[in-house]
């Protein structure tokens, strides 16, 4: 990591801006929180003025505040950050449901930061070359803020190698489950060829009718042992190990095999499965959903492939040809977490998108405030603006499953409603659920 410059002599424009001591005391606050991920980012700012910004020149500040005025457009009330250097920038995202957002964020940050920095004391304008490493910590873990900023730094290096210039990595947490991660490592391909893994599905509510018509496939895996493993584990494990694509062949034939055997013995339901950016990006992917589907029997109609907005726009032009094959095939696409607040609105008529999945710091916070009724319900109507179906995730109680029905929202899941059920338990929930009296099927939404 680049070493701390001194305390700014001129306070500081943008109101998330801390020094460097105060955001590492923050990370060390924010880190104790449960249910949701810190995640830290360095971001190297590559200046072209690099030597007269080493100089440390009292004309230098107005160039760090210009740049601290563009991450300051660009992150969350919650988000703040520090000049770590002149040439350096620590970002701290607290609260997020997913790493992935944290790539989402960065992405954004690198395109504000890319546009030169033009000053009327400047005859040349200063252009940057933002690359970006972070680093999280699981849930309930705390590694401390000088661990996080070490491993932040070491993906900020190794982010100058990646085409999108950004790199995220796990904090390998040592407890918790009593599992080290180089067991897990060593253990998950030969847990795969021995379809150890599981495939649960977590029901999604048409909120007019109340019926499950949909679910969203998730993975699972219980060693032998009996302790379990996380499923963001999982996943960044095989995507570390290049085991990521026997992953997500796993994972949709097994949904898909489960679907064929509802659908013959009288439920027909639809399934959502997350694709990472890593499969996403691979060119052979429809003909892997084309031929899990014909395997299968299912419709493709059926299936909906859940993406992140970090994956869209990570390399845009060929995201949309992907997208593109896809929806030939007649999948259904969504995309996760969306709202979070590094969003930008500009791909939605450019993707051929059937759905809005609404980031659940919103659901989860609807009851508290005015405000978040306000944002979710101008998400519903921006997405049914573009015929987009919403899904709200993280429902937790019957007062939020209400408002969402209120606001006009058409689907809805979380631990309030079922969490992610065995194959089995699933089947039996679902039709206890459909064979019970609920709302009108008036005005429904409903998936084909």
């Amino acid at each position: 990591m680049s070493s701390f410059c001194e305390e700014p002599a001129v306070a500081a424009l943008a109101t998330r801006e801390r020094s460097a001591a105060q955001l590492l005391r923050e990370v060390d606050a924010a880190a104790q929180g449960d249910g949701a991920r810190t995640v830290v980012l360095v971001v190297a700012l590559n200046r072209s003025d690099r030597i007269d910004a080493l100089a440390r020149s009292p004309e230098d500040r107005p160039v760090l505040d210009e740049i601290g005025r563009r991450m300051d457009a660009v992150l969350r009330p919650a988000d703040r950050y520090a000049f770590a250097s002149r040439e350096e920038a620590w970002v701290l995202l607290p609260g997020l449901a997913s790493e992935a957002l944290a790539e989402l964020a960065s992405h954004s940050l690198i395109q504000t930061l890319s546009a030169p920095v033009k000053l009327a004391a400047q005859a040349q304008p200063i252009r940057l070359r933002p690359s970006i490493g972070g680093a999280w910590a699981p849930p309930g873990s705390n590694p401390g803020a000088g661990k996080l900023f070490a491993v932040a730094s070491e993906a900020a290096a190794q982010s100058l190698g990646r085409e999108d210039h950004v790199r995220i990595l796990r904090v390998n947490d040592d407890h918790g489950s009593g599992l080290r991660r180089h067991e897990i490592e060593r253990d998950l391909h030969e847990a795969l060829g021995r379809n150890e893994l599981e495939v649960h599905f977590q029901p999604q509510i048409d909120l007019r009718s109340g019926r499950c018509r949909s679910a969203e496939a998730l993975i699972r895996w219980r060693r032998a042992d009996g302790r379990t493993v996380a499923a963001a584990t999982i996943a960044s494990i095989a995507e570390e190990r290049g085991l990521i694509a026997e992953l997500t062949r796993f994972t949709m034939n097994t949904a898909l095999r489960h679907m064929a055997q509802w659908k013959a013995g009288g439920l027909d339901l639809s399934i959502a499965i997350n694709l990472s950016a890593i499969t996403f990006g691979d060119a052979t992917l429809p003909e892997l959903v084309a031929q899990s589907l014909q395997i299968w029997g299912v419709d493709a109609r059926r299936l909906t492939l859940e993406l992140t907005e970090s994956t869209l726009i990570r390399n845009e032009r060929s995201a949309i040809e992907l997208a593109g094959e896809l929806r030939e095939l007649g999948c259904r696409l969504s995309i996760d977490d969306f709202g979070t607040g590094y969003s930008s609105l500009s791909y939605l008529p450019r993707f051929p998108l059937d759905e809005l999945k609404i980031d659940r710091s919103f659901v989860q916070t609807i009851a508290a405030g005015r405000n978040d009724h306000r944002i979710v319900r101008a998400l519903v109507e921006l997405a049914h603006a573009f015929d987009l179906d919403t899904v709200a995730e993280g429902v937790e109680n019957a007062f939020v499953e209400t408002r969402l029905r209120e606001l006009g929202c058409d689907f809805a899941q979380g631990f309030h409603l079922s969490p992610a059920l065995p194959p089995d338990d699933f089947v039996e929930w679902c039709t206890n659920r459909n064979a019970a009296p609920r709302f009108t099927e008036s005005g429904s939404r409903a998936i084909p």
